[in-house]
């Protein structure tokens, strides 16, 4: 297992592009130039840093935020170009960018910890990148795009010749789709965060307060918003674009192939229940629903009218659609996946991944990290499942009892590993088990989540008057709480790491 760094990631991107890899970067072209030339400063920079020992302590962070905007705003720019030459709205994105940044310079004080949103959202891309390319090609090769062949399900059910037309228009629609995979991952690792300060108003308003509080002033206006009447109608759309499921079903007279759109209601009320929250994913994802213009061509019609979508309409409903919900699906309370085989899969486990910088500036010391912990992860497949083993070395400064129990419980709640199969397709690899393991100064952890089993290796802890020793113990999910399942009583994680010995 090779630890996933920076200097590693730079390195590795700069590579894939100049030999002409990434889809929307041709060999030869000013956009392929341009990149080559903006990963060329950040690399020296890391270089550099890196010599002098602690990137932390040597490199020039304001220096390395304004070259990884810039990046940013090029990369971005070259997707959206790539799946729309005629797209409108970059400039305000680039402008929400620039703007969200200096708001944000103002909220390090609202948490201990407080992450760098523009260079944690290129970490994330190039994670992914290089998940796909080095470890998972064959989910690279044969992405889930959310496009169900319902004919294909229960083709005993129907003539052979129609099967085939459904597997063909399938196999087509996915390969044109495919043509666009690297843009469309693009645009959602840097935009999935770009929310995160708009969510934190309720904290704002919090600190606020307290200090008022001291002066008896409880007249206070917070500041915030609400989503008003006129917004009702754009919001609906953008809820029934990201729910609905894209299916391929029979004519009337089961003579022809049609697409339609069927909304399912489970995911809608994921979403609904996200943008009540005002969870930072939906709210990135409305962000560039309403500023870039190539949502303007995403069609959503009912499954009642006669005829079908178009291939052009199939295909900017896949693409639109997907980048929209792969960026609110990550910040779900419960995401229930079993599956590493779509962009939002790869979303999901490259965020948790990117632990090396994620937290940007702690204020007990008003330094910046550019190290949580230090990551590796390795895959194991057999036949259609997959295997995961995470490994964190947790930093120094960071202890290990705070940093263990958030991830497993960010496991717990993104992950649900079931036995059953699954009947809709046997393409696709399924989790069969998901390891995660944090050592530091030679203490080792780790919580194993499996398909209906959970187990943990755990420290020694002391719970009112009963001593527990380091050792491997079952884990039970009740009530939305993890459990330590041991013969005195259940105990949740949080009261374990809370009396542990670090």
């Amino acid at each position: 297992m090779e630890k996933i760094t920076v200097p590693k990631l730079l390195r590795k991107y700069r590579g894939w592009v100049r030999k002409g890899h990434i889809q929307f970067l041709k060999n030869g072209s000013d956009e392929q130039k341009d990149i080559l030339k903006l990963l060329g400063g950040l690399i020296v920079d890391f270089d550099k840093a890196s010599k002098g020992g602690d990137i932390s302590e040597n490199l020039d962070w304001y220096e390395a935020h304004e070259k990884g905007k810039k990046l940013w705003h090029a990369l971005s720019s070259y997707a959206l170009n790539n799946i729309d030459p005629s797209s409108k709205g970059s400039a305000d994105l680039f402008k929400f960018l620039d703007a969200a940044t200096e708001f944000e310079d103002l909220l390090y004080g609202l948490e201990l910890y407080y992450r760098d949103h523009t260079l944690h959202s290129l970490w994330v891309y190039f994670i992914g990148e290089y998940l796909l390319r080095e470890d998972l090609r064959y989910a690279y090769k044969n992405f889930n795009w959310f496009l169900y062949n319902d004919i294909e399900r229960d083709k005993s059910q129907y003539k052979e010749g129609l099967v085939k037309k459904a597997k063909k228009r399938e196999r087509e629609l996915c390969n044109k789709v495919n043509s666009y995979k690297d843009a469309i991952w693009c645009i959602i690792a840097l935009c999935h965060d770009l929310g995160y300060s708009i969510s934190k108003l309720s904290k704002l308003n919090e600190k606020v307060e307290k200090v008022l509080g001291f002066l008896d002033l409880h007249d206070l206006q917070p500041v915030g918003y609400s989503l008003n009447i006129e917004h009702q109608y754009l919001i609906s759309q953008f809820l029934e674009l990201m729910a609905v499921d894209v299916r391929i079903v029979p004519s009337v007279d089961e003579q022809e192939v049609l697409i339609k759109l069927y909304r399912d209601d489970g995911t809608y009320w994921r979403l609904c229940r996200s943008l009540e929250k005002r969870q930072h994913g939906i709210l990135s994802a409305y962000l560039i629903y309403k500023i870039l213009g190539i949502f303007a061509e995403a069609s959503v019609r009912g499954p009642a009218e006669e005829w079908g979508l178009e291939d052009s309409e199939v295909i900017d409903n896949l693409i639109r659609g997907d980048i929209l919900f792969a960026m609110a699906q990550h910040e779900f309370d419960f995401a229930y996946l079993d599956e590493l085989n779509s962009l939002a899969d790869i979303l999901v486990l490259s965020d948790e991944l990117e632990e090396f910088s994620r937290y940007g500036r702690p204020m007990l010391s008003r330094k910046y990290y550019d190290t949580h912990a230090e990551c590796s992860i390795s895959f194991r497949k057999a036949k259609k499942d997959i295997e995961i083993d995470i490994l964190y070395e947790v930093a120094p400064k960071h202890p290990l009892k705070e940093f263990f129990p958030r991830k497993a419980k960010r496991l717990f709640e993104l992950y649900s590993l079931k036995k059953e199969k699954k009947t809709v397709s046997t393409s696709f690899y399924r989790i069969k088990s998901i390891k995660m393991r944090a050592e530091k100064n030679k203490r080792k952890l780790f919580f194993l989540l499996g398909r209906d089993f959970i187990r943990a290796y755990l420290p020694h802890t002391r719970i009112k008057g009963k001593e527990y020793k380091e050792n491997e113990y079952n884990l039970i999910a009740q009530d939305d709480e993890l459990l330590v399942a041991t013969k005195d009583a259940n105990i949740s994680i949080k009261d374990w790491f809370k009396n542990a010995t670090e």
